[in-house]
């Protein structure tokens, strides 16, 4: 009689409602040099700011230790620990960031799925602590490595938002969102002039379409 008391509370209780806030946007092929050329044009550098900015648009972001003392490399042949990928999928993230947290889990079933055939993932916290960075890599249990970026807390985040290249770049190509947290970039076989974008969450069916593409049948 209890138990039957008790099983029916259970399944009196309501079920939680999906999200429905996602930001699921298209993918979005772009060439580096025409958004770079825009920048440059529309804002007033330096040529010394040039060489940095030349090396930024080759997304060297992504190309240092993770939090996990991996070295990342998978794009610069030029650098250090460089491993090519097939398919790289950078990805600027943050802790607080609700649509990463909700991109978190398919983002790490895509790289079980895929790794042994040449997908490799890569993440960059922004605006971010670092502890707390961490708790949210093994509440999702992140199995690919996730660097260090803009390091601050929350309530100080405002300070330095402006002065990312994450910020640069998504604001050149249009992305309106005030911290534009997922904004992932896709290279192809080692093609940096012509990755694709997301300003916003994956949609799936576009990037398992694009990687089985990609990765071909071996």
């Amino acid at each position: 009689m209890i138990l039957a008391l008790l099983t029916a509370l259970v399944l009196q209780q309501p079920v939680p409602a999906p999200a429905n806030d996602h930001e699921y946007t298209d993918l979005l092929k772009i060439k580096a040099s025409e958004i770079y050329n825009k920048y440059v044009s529309e804002h007033q550098v330096s040529e010394a700011d040039k060489k940095e900015l030349r090396d930024l648009f080759r997304f060297n972001d992504f190309v240092r230790k993770a939090m996990d003392g991996r070295m990342v490399n998978f794009h610069s042949p030029k650098d250090p620990g460089y491993k090519p990928a097939k398919v790289l999928i950078m990805s600027y993230v943050a802790e607080w960031c609700k649509n990463c947290n909700y991109e978190a889990p398919y983002l790490r079933d895509l790289y079980h799925r895929y790794k042994s055939r040449g997908l490799e993932i890569v993440a960059r916290s922004e605006y971010s602590e670092v502890e707390k960075m961490k708790a949210v890599i093994e509440k999702h249990q992140t199995p690919y490595p996730v660097i260090t970026g803009s390091v601050i807390a929350y309530s100080e985040r405002e300070k330095i938002r402006l002065e990312t290249f994450q910020y640069l770049l998504r604001s050149t190509l249009g992305d309106k969102r005030k911290w534009g947290t997922p904004f992932s970039i896709i290279v192809i076989n080692g093609d940096l002039e012509n990755p694709y974008v997301v300003l916003g969450e994956m949609k799936s069916e576009q990037v398992n379409e694009l990687i089985e593409r990609s990765l071909g049948t071996n």
